[in-house]
């Protein structure tokens, strides 16, 4: 028998923690601005710090279109479209490499649910700017990303820790989006941290 994906095993391993962040997203009022920026407030302070993680741990030398992958400059001209100031964001400590495979599966796995999201926004409300959603649209960004995943050396590599990862880049967008789901209060989730 061969040895599972690891795209399998952290799917497995995380199912919960996507049913969780999918109720959560579910929230938000897409059709209208007000619910539109408080998502776009909500992910840009997920990500961001995430992708700054990212970076401070090499993320550029493992993977090379990384500057192609890269979301945080598309979200911010969204929310400046929209009037809306960037979020204040909790700064992530720079993760290993194995943490940084799991929150890289949570980051370009999101961009299948965006391409969901910028149709249904896209038909609601055609003027609303949707650069973050529609990221990568162009390229199959995520078959190369699959790609990318399964040719990880599997000496050196704890599943372990990406499977951490991963639940760790979920829990951040949860953190996020339960907060900025409701009008009027802050979107970043004060004191969230985690050793990685």
């Amino acid at each position: 028998m061969t040895a599972p994906l690891l795209r399998d095993r952290l799917r497995a391993a995380t199912a919960q923690d996507h049913a969780a962040l999918d109720a959560v997203a579910a929230a938000f009022d897409f059709e209208s601005i007000s619910g539109y920026g408080r998502f776009l407030s909500a992910s840009a302070a997920a990500l961001t710090p995430l992708e700054l993680a990212l970076e401070r741990a090499g993320v550029g030398t493992w993977l090379d279109d990384w500057p192609d992958r890269s979301r945080r400059a598309a979200v911010s001209r969204d929310l400046a479209a929209l009037g809306l100031a960037p979020p204040a964001m909790a700064a992530q400590p720079t993760p290993s490499r194995g943490f940084a495979v799991g929150l890289l599966y949570v980051l370009e796995g999101s961009r299948l649910g965006a391409r969901f999201l910028a149709r249904r926004v896209r038909g609601a409300a055609p003027g609303l700017p949707t650069s973050y959603l529609s990221h990568g649209d162009e390229a199959d960004l995520w078959r190369s990303f699959l790609a990318w995943l399964e040719a990880q050396p599997k000496v050196g590599l704890r599943t372990d820790e990406a499977i951490a990862g991963a639940r760790y880049g979920f829990q951040c967008f949860s953190a996020a989006f339960e907060t900025a789901a409701s009008p009027g209060v802050p979107n970043v989730r004060a004191g969230a941290h985690v050793r990685i």
